[in-house]
């Protein structure tokens, strides 16, 4: 799961992967992750592993963190005010997820949202 948060925004992330019995061999992911875009927004994430099983193999993470200064800085010296360089790197930590979607136009209305909530 991954997440951008702007403004006041808040995000509270609860994610379980319980092993029950019988679940031998059984392999199990989750990971979490979320932009902060300013000061104000705020996230909480709750992951959690459960098992009563031997042999399986489980996985959990999260992580938040705030745009980088030195990254701004970065693609800000390349030409791009603060707003473009904000968009810019939301739209690259969302890339993979963007472009897996097939239909163009549902696409199209990603991007034009995330330009959309950043101005």
């Amino acid at each position: 799961m991954q997440g951008a948060l702007n403004d006041s925004s808040k995000k509270h992330f609860k994610g379980t992967i319980d092993f029950k019995k019988g679940a031998k061999k059984a392999k199990g992911n989750e990971n979490e992750f979320c932009m902060l875009l300013s000061d104000k927004a705020r996230q909480i994430a709750l992951p959690m592993l459960l098992c009563s099983e031997e042999d399986v193999e489980g996985n959990h993470s999260s992580a938040t963190g705030r745009v980088g200064d030195k990254e701004l800085f970065y693609i800000m010296s390349r030409g791009f005010d603060r707003k473009e360089a904000m968009k810019l790197m939301v739209k690259a930590r969302f890339n993979s997820i963007i472009d897996s979607i097939k239909d163009e136009k549902i696409r199209n209305r990603v991007l034009y949202e995330i330009d959309l909530r950043l101005d």
